[in-house]
């Protein structure tokens, strides 16, 4: 599951990433900066959908059947739970008769969010299970209550014609022993049905008899619908260790298992397997939901859509169905390729398939949070490539790969792959590329994906994790004040993952927006709730370095290279990095990186014909830090990895000409990526690092406005910087950026200018480590004699 850090949430698989523009500001900023009827700002409170508005009640459907919730009638605290499992477990047991439909448990949590908050939450009356009845058409209704009584309870379901309003029948059954409040729903719904039990009727219709069991899983399953994957394994992890036989636990678990770190946890498929194994008495819904699963564990996505579409074509409400499409038709269209001919091939799964099933079921159900996790993917996604040899250490210009550049065709996605090519771009590829340049494709993209997560708030205003992802498609638009904005919406009472990943990006949105004293603030409060130091060293390490403290970023290098076991070059050269990315790179950088291009060209992992494959962090280094005093270059070792790393070849060989070549080549290219939304990958830093290496410090001043102005606010779509977790270190260019715009407008004479971003830096590092206090110094020094200023 791959997952982004600056500025993404965690959301896609294997590692979303996520976490990657005044162009970028004026469709994202008109409806934005609207205000509110109540004269607020958006997002605005108590927003109705324009869908829900308008829409009609469907006919009635004598054979289709709605359970609602039953009554505490003896308001006990340790039965509450039975609320929202009598329409679990109930409509688990109906599902078993094949002659009737029953509208699932998700679909009538989603109707229920839809009664008047002062209903919602209390005992539903009569017009109120009848209302809900209406907006699923089902013809008939079963609601009722149960007492507790002693150590059990009693149940008494009560069946109704929803046409006419009257009660076909009326059942009590009674559980005298707690173990026994799961069986009870058997018997009571062959009560509600008036027949007898089918020929497959075990253990009752969940596959567990453990009370703790079940209300373990009931826990997992609401953690997971929430997206909080850490909590949904806990519960359904003691939900198996109460019952292992629990096949729903196990399915669940599968699920949570796949949008986690797969490499972390190899058990997705064995769990799904499980489910199978022991849910033969399961419904044939939740067997085929169960099915789906299995095959997309194992890879086999077509065959999972079959069976998953299969269930959404009979219920197009169902959102375990949606959802499940959703999934087998985005990684279908991620990895299994069909040959149209020697040069094209289309993709098995179809993305725009995907992303209707996801949106519908946001529509459907606001709390169902995983479903706008591969929306961002896909709308995010610059290419796909598909290895011809998944074990290999690259596939990129391998021509028997298949490569795809995501391009925006109206208001649909159009992905086309093709043959790599051994010796770079192929045409193919090439002419692809340059149209979604032209087409400003990454930036329509990230546009349409705003508009889901708005239509998502729309759906339920306060559903948080709604405003977090609004502010993330924001915050890679580059409209950095409206996601600040959203990110203050979020309260403290929105559950422990939106609230520290809001206030995580909200410390980042208030670096670039001039508010040093609120970024440290929101940063120090989630240091005081960190319980796991690796944690929070890993995830606030890269903001913290911003602030001028690099002490827990060296602390997770450390722990990432004891728990890796890298070798003392590889661990050495690291703790370089963080001091490159800011402009300041330590005395003994040459020495390190050369240590370590000999340990990585030597290291027996490098198979494949990649004798350099751990080579790509060194080339880093040189790309960012190329006025670094070095008396070893790897030029002679091989030409560099691609045309951004090729200051590492220019500058020990003194060639001019190829100096502004690369120059000119690097400005246009992060221009044109800026404007068309694309990913920047911190070419305007080389930009400038050139100029200066041509001691042209007019250009370098101007390449340095860009930068701050225009790459700043995108930052997050820099992927180039090296750190753990596929570029979560792009932030530390903030200062490094800032300061040089600093001291080329103070050498230049544009001392308001110097003024202004002296100021900024001198916040941000107010509290910066010893080691960067020389640096601090240098700037107050410079600050003050530029006098005050004359505006």
């Amino acid at each position: 599951m791959r997952q982004m850090r600056w500025f993404v949430p965690r959301i896609g698989h294997a590692r979303v990433a996520t976490t990657l523009g005044a162009m970028l500001f004026v469709l994202g900023a008109a409806r934005a900066d609207a205000q509110c009827p109540d004269g607020t700002p958006p997002p605005c409170r108590g927003a109705v959908s324009p869908v829900a508005v308008r829409r009609a009640n469907p006919q009635l459907n004598a054979r289709s059947w709605i359970v609602v919730p039953f009554g505490n009638v003896t308001r006990s605290p340790e039965l509450e739970w039975l609320r929202d499992a009598s329409v679990n477990l109930l409509t688990l047991d109906l599902s078993r008769w094949t002659d009737i439909t029953v509208v699932d448990d998700k679909r009538v949590g989603d109707l229920l969010r839809e009664l008047p908050p002062a209903r919602a939450g209390a005992q539903l009356t009569l017009g109120d299970g009848l209302a809900l009845a209406r907006r699923a058409g089902a013809g008939t209704l079963v609601m009722g209550d149960f007492f507790k009584i002693g150590r059990g309870a009693r149940f008494v379901a009560n069946v109704f014609d929803v046409r006419n309003g009257t009660r076909l029948r009326s059942v009590t059954h009674q559980a005298s022993e707690g173990d026994s409040l799961l069986t009870a729903f058997t018997p009571l719904a062959r009560g509600v049905l008036a027949v007898q039990p089918p020929p497959d009727a075990r253990l009752g219709a969940t596959g567990t008899t453990s009370v703790d069991a079940y209300q373990e899983y009931l826990h997992g399953v609401s953690a997971l619908n929430r997206f909080e994957l850490t909590d949904a394994k806990a519960h359904l992890l003691r939900a198996l260790a109460f019952d292992s036989t629990f096949a729903l636990a196990h399915f669940k678990l599968s699920v949570a298992i796949h949008w986690g770190d797969t490499r972390a946890d190899t058990t997705e498929q064995a769990h799904a397997l499980a489910a199978a194994r022991l849910g033969g008495s399961l419904p044939p819904r939740e067997r085929a939901l169960i099915s789906g699963r299995v095959a997309s564990s194992g890879g086999d996505h077509v065959r999972a859509c079959a069976t998953l579409g299969a269930l959404a074509a009979r219920d197009s409400t169902d959102v375990e169905a949606l959802y499940g499409v959703g999934e087998c038709q985005y990684h279908a269209g991620l990895m299994d390729v069909e040959p149209i001919d020697s040069i094209y091939g289309r993709f098995t799964g179809n993305w725009n398939t995907a992303i209707a099933a996801f949106r519908r079921v946001l529509r459907l159900d606001p709390t169902y949070h995983p479903a706008f996790g591969h929306i961002l993917d896909a709308l995010s996604t610059g290419s796909v490539v598909v290895c011809a040899d998944p074990g290999a250490p690259s596939c990129s210009n391998d021509p028997l790969s298949w490569q795809a550049t995501v391009l925006r065709d109206g208001d649909s996605l159009l992905i086309r792959p093709t043959h790599g090519s051994r010796f770079g771009l192929s045409p193919e590829r090439l002419a692809t590329q340059q149209r979604q340049n032209s087409t400003r494709s990454p930036w329509l993209n990230l546009i349409a994906a705003r508009q889901i997560a708005q239509e998502w708030i729309d759906a339920d205003p306060a559903e948080w994790r709604a405003y977090l992802s609004l502010a993330t498609v924001d915050l890679l638009l580059g409209n950095v004040s409206n996601a600040d904005r959203e990110l203050r919406a979020i309260p403290k009472t929105a559950d422990r993952f939106t609230r520290v990943r809001g206030l995580e990006y909200r410390a980042q949105a208030a670096m670039l927006l001039g508010r040093a004293d609120e970024a440290r603030a929101d940063l120090d409060t989630l240091i005081r709730e960190s319980a796991d130091p690796v944690a929070r060293d890993r995830d606030l390490g890269p903001s913290l370095a911003v602030l001028g403290q690099l002490r827990p970023l060296h602390a997770a290098i450390d722990r990432m290279a004891t728990a890796g076991n890298w070798p003392k070059e590889r661990r050495a050269y690291w703790h370089h990095i963080p001091r490159v990315l800011l402009g300041l790179p330590l005395p003994g950088l040459g020495d390190a990186e050369r240590r370590y291009w000999e340990s990585a060209t030597a290291d027996t992992l490098c198979v494949g014909g990649q004798p350099r494959c751990r080579t790509t962090l060194l080339l880093q280094s040189q790309a960012f830090a190329p006025r670094a005093q070095r008396t070893w270059w790897p030029h002679n070792e091989g030409r560099p990895l691609g045309f951004r790393f090729r200051l590492g070849y220019i500058i020990p060989t003194r060639d001019t000409a190829d100096l502004r070549v690369f120059r000119t080549t690097m400005d246009s290219v992060s221009r044109a990526r800026v404007a068309s939304g694309g990913s920047e990958q911190g070419r305007s830093v080389m930009v400038v690092e050139a100029h200066l290496l041509e001691g042209d410090t007019a250009s370098a001043l101007r390449m340095a406005r860009f930068a701050v102005d225009s790459v700043l606010p995108i930052l997050n779509r820099i992927d180039a910087s090296a750190g753990p977790g596929d570029g979560d270190w792009s932030i530390l260019l903030v200062p490094r950026m800032m300061l040089l715009r600093a001291d080329l407008a103070a050498a230049l004479g544009f001392h308001d200018e110097a003024r202004t971003w002296y100021a900024r830096m001198t916040d941000l590092w107010a509290h910066a480590d010893p080691e960067l206090q020389p640096t601090v110094d240098r700037m107050r020094a410079a600050l003050k004699s530029l006098g005050p200023s004359r505006q």
